[in-house]
C-alpha cells in the first residue's frame, strides 16, 4: 500500500490516543519500509521480511509503528498476517489488492500490447496489485474529508531529521539490522528528493501515473501510455469503492492478533 494509505490506516487505528503532542516521527517510522529502499544498499526484502511481533524495548517502542505497516501490508498482499514475515511475489495471493486486481489483469496485458509491449500473465498480475494500491490511495485522497491524518510528508520527514535522527536510526537498526549510517543516508536522501520535488505531486492521479511509468520504464511523453494508465486507474478506483471494508477487516485482524499501540 502507498504512503497516504498507511498514514490513514495508522491514524484510524490510533484514534483517540493521537493528540497535538504526538510526535510526527511516528508516521515516518510507519512508512519507513517503503521509504528506506530509496537507498541502493537497502532492499524492500530487508524492510518487509522481518518478524511481525518482535517485542521492542522501551527505547525502541516506535518500532511498533513499522510493525503496524507490515501487518497492513500482509492483509493487503496475502489476506492474513504472516508472523515470521514473508517476501516474494505470489500470483495466487489471497490478499485484498490481488483479489481486486484480478479483473485488471487482462486490461493491463491489453494496455501494454497497445503500446508495443508484451508482458506475461504473472507480470500483469503483479502490476494489477500496484494499480489497486494506487487506486486505493487516490480514493482515500479524494473521499476522506477529515484530513487531520494527512500530515504533510515533508514536514514529518524534516521533523524526524532535525529532531529524531539518532533515535530513528537506532530503532531502525534494532528492527531491520541495517547499519545506522546507511539508515541516516537513506533518510537524508528521501529528504533531499522531497525538497526538490513538489511535495503534493504524488497526491494526484498524474503523480501516480508517473510513478507507474517510472517503475516499469514507460515513456513519460507517450500520450497513449498516459491515457491508458489513466483509464486503468479509474477502473481500479471503481473496484476499491468498498475501501472502508478493508479498513474495518484489517484493523479487527490486527487487534485480534494482539497488536497494541505504544502511545
Amino acid at each position: 500500500m502507498l504512503m497516504l494509505t498507511h498514514t490513514w490506516m495508522l491514524w484510524k487505528f490510533l484514534g483517540p490516543s493521537l493528540s497535538k503532542n504526538t510526535q510526527p516521527d511516528i508516521f515516518i517510522h510507519n512508512v519507513s519500509p517503503d521509504m528506506l529502499p530509496i537507498h541502493r544498499d537497502i532492499s524492500s526484502d530487508m524492510t518487509h521480511g522481518i518478524a511481525r511481533f518482535r517485542h521492542p524495548p522501551a527505547e525502541h517502542r516506535k518500532a511498533a509503528f513499522v510493525q503496524f505497516h507490515l501487518l497492513v501490508d500482509d492483509m493487503a498482499h496475502y489476506g492474513r498476517i504472516c508472523k515470521r514475515g514473508k517476501i516474494g511475489f505470489d500470483p495466487h495471493s489471497g490478499g485484498y489488492t490481488y483479489k481486486k486486481g484480478r479483473a485488471l489483469i487482462q486490461p493491463i496485458m491489453d494496455f501494454h500490447k497497445s503500446i508495443g509491449q508484451q508482458i506475461s500473465y504473472d507480470h500483469a498480475t503483479y502490476r494489477s496489485h500496484i494499480i489497486i494500491e494506487m487506486a486505493f490511495d487516490q480514493t482515500i485522497h479524494d473521499r476522506e474529508t477529515n484530513r487531520e491524518f494527512d500530515l504533510p510528508f515533508f514536514e514529518a520527514l524534516n521533523y524526524t531529521v532535525e529532531n529524531k535522527m539518532d533515535e530513528f536510526c537506532r530503532t531502525s537498526f534494532w528492527l531491520y539490522g541495517i547499519n545506522e549510517g546507511t539508515i541516516a543516508a537513506a533518510l537524508k536522501q528521501a529528504t533531499d528528493r522531497s525538497s526538490r520535488e513538489n511535495t503534493d505531486s504524488s497526491d494526484g492521479l498524474s503523480g501516480r501515473i508517473e510513478l507507474y511509468m517510472g517503475k516499469f520504464g514507460l515513456e513519460h511523453n507517450d500520450d497513449a501510455a498516459w491515457s491508458g494508465l489513466e483509464n486503468l486507474l479509474h477502473l481500479g478506483m471503481d473496484m476499491v469503492s468498498d475501501y472502508e471494508d478493508f479498513l474495518v477487516m484489517t484493523l479487527k485482524t490486527v487487534r485480534d492478533a494482539g497488536f497494541t499501540s505504544p502511545l
